[in-house]
């Protein structure tokens, strides 16, 4: 028999709005961290080789930066210094 090892748990999910169940989860990449996922019934079969379920990479949301008014203030350019030696 071979040998197996738990590489990740899946959840059975029900939308906000009731009307489908789904499976959400992570996926132990090893030094990748974890994978978030999603898996769900394919809506759209219509051949037999087509896939029955359909896995979807959820990918973190980007942080929103916080809007900060930028205050500048004029600089007057320096007068030459002409006692550095070249």
């Amino acid at each position: 028999m071979a040998r197996s090892r738990k590489v990740g748990a899946l959840w059975l999910r029900t939308s906000k709005d009731g009307k489908t169940k789904y499976f959400s989860g992570v996926i132990d990449a090893g030094i990748f961290g974890e994978i978030q996922i999603s898996i769900l019934k394919n809506t759209f079969k219509k051949e037999s080789n087509h896939p029955d379920y359909n896995i979807l990479l959820l990918e973190p949301m980007p942080e929103q930066k916080p809007v900060t008014t930028e205050v500048t203030t004029e600089v007057t350019p320096e007068e030459p210094n002409d006692d550095i030696p070249f």
